[in-house]
């Protein structure tokens, strides 16, 4: 059997992967996704989407077709359901362990969800991805790719270089450090919920223009959420969040990453509840490069001391009080996905971008704006924070921010 090495940058991301589910959608089945991967398989065996991931060498693993034919119909199911909704879908996807398949789909209901490690790229990749194959899959054809760019140490260095040059080193702020809590026992749960909104981002925008020139609506929807939270009675940890940064940005227009060059930053603006505050923080993060900074000491650890296979054991006990840590990420205009055959209007799509790991008393927003609807996802555990109030929060962000900018 044929098999590549995972590079570093690649090993590092084993312990990750992310879901992205949309739909509802036209003409895509289980059978036909099947046969769009062993079309992709048929001409070019060696691509990450249809190959085995060995997380124990580790390496990607080749498959000769007779190998694949067993291997893409169990990293292919079909829900068998019509009763299922998109966020059951996610949430099936997320209980199910780290294994073999670097890509993993369920498909019914007019849904489909992908989970992929980490190991294969960031939101940028996964977003190509899930691309080709839902066309491919509606128009019953293999699906195609270019050859992979999977090697970031090159570019990262020059964008860095290029860009910025040395700089001296500068540590983000650390969680602020507090007596320890009372506690009680605690078991994982992790859970999603969602909204969207096909007219917020309109209303947003007329604020910020009124209010807040220059700001973000990123920031805005990020520091909304985060007065929602505390509002709501969760007595959020607003002495910083961490913020996910795509280190695009950095590199020419015609560079293409096909794997991972984001990482998440943790920032302290001074008031994480005030639009104002969130985005000059950010602004400031993003000039400063210190991103590429950070990466390259990242990828430098990595050579010496090997990459993390595993996320950290869940404990067992957490604080009787527990207050929410939030991980912010935002992942822009998904407009690739524009002309996928919806079934639905843009107001009415589902498009979900969730992880499939949490701390216990962390809340995940990943947000994302596609034809005009701006869509919001929190993943956290249901045995720490109630489903009900955090779905009330993200109604807050889509419906009525009005109430909460009106303060800033």
């Amino acid at each position: 059997m044929a098999a590549t090495d995972l590079t570093l940058s690649e090993e590092a991301r084993l312990s990750l992967e992310s879901i992205r589910t949309v739909g509802p959608l036209y003409g895509v089945t289980a059978e036909r996704m099947r046969n769009a991967l062993i079309g992709l398989h048929a001409a070019d065996p060696t691509h990450r989407a249809v190959s085995r991931l060995d997380r124990t060498t580790p390496r990607w693993e080749h498959l000769s077709a007779e190998e694949f034919a067993l291997h893409v119909n169990a990293a292919v199911s079909d829900l068998g359901d019509w009763t299922v909704d998109f966020e059951e879908a996610t949430s099936r996807l997320q209980a199910e362990p780290r294994g073999q398949h670097p890509l993993r789909i369920v498909v019914g209901a007019g849904y489909v969800a992908f989970k992929v490690s980490h190991a294969y790229g960031d939101a940028e990749p996964v977003n190509e991805l899930l691309y080709e194959l839902v066309h491919a899959a509606a128009e019953d054809r293999a699906a195609s790719f270019p050859a992979a760019r999977r090697y970031i140490r090159y570019r990262l260095v020059r964008a860095w270089w290029q860009r910025f040059g040395l700089w001296p080193r500068q540590e983000v702020a650390g969680p602020r450090v507090i007596d320890a809590p009372a506690e009680r026992d605690w078991s994982p749960q992790l859970t999603v919920r969602s909204d969207r909104s096909g007219e917020i981002l309109r209303h947003i925008r007329e604020w910020r223009d009124r209010a807040a020139p220059g700001v973000t609506t990123t920031a805005i929807t990020f520091a909304a959420f985060a007065a929602a939270l505390r509002d709501l009675g969760l007595d959020p940890d607003l002495s910083g969040a961490v913020f996910h940064i795509d280190a695009r940005r950095y590199l020419d227009r015609d560079v293409r990453i096909d794997s991972n060059f984001s990482i998440g930053v943790r920032l302290s603006p001074r008031d994480l509840t005030d639009p104002r505050a969130v985005n000059e923080t950010l602004q400031a993060e993003l000039a400063s490069g210190r991103v590429l900074g950070m990466m390259l000491r990242r990828a430098g650890r990595i050579m010496v001391a090997g990459a993390p296979a595993v996320p950290e054991p869940y404990p067992g006990k957490i604080s009787t009080t527990p207050r929410p840590k939030l991980t912010l990420s935002n992942q822009g205009r998904h407009d690739i996905l524009s002309d996928l055959p919806w079934t639905v209007d843009a107001a009415s799509r589902a498009n979900l971008s969730v992880p499939t790991h949490s701390g216990p008393e962390g809340i995940t927003l990943t947000t994302s704006e596609l034809d005009g609807a701006l869509h919001l996802e929190a993943t956290f555990h249901a045995s720490t924070y109630d489903p009900d109030v955090i779905t009330r929060a993200l109604d807050v962000v889509c419906t009525n921010p009005a109430g909460i900018m009106a303060r800033w």
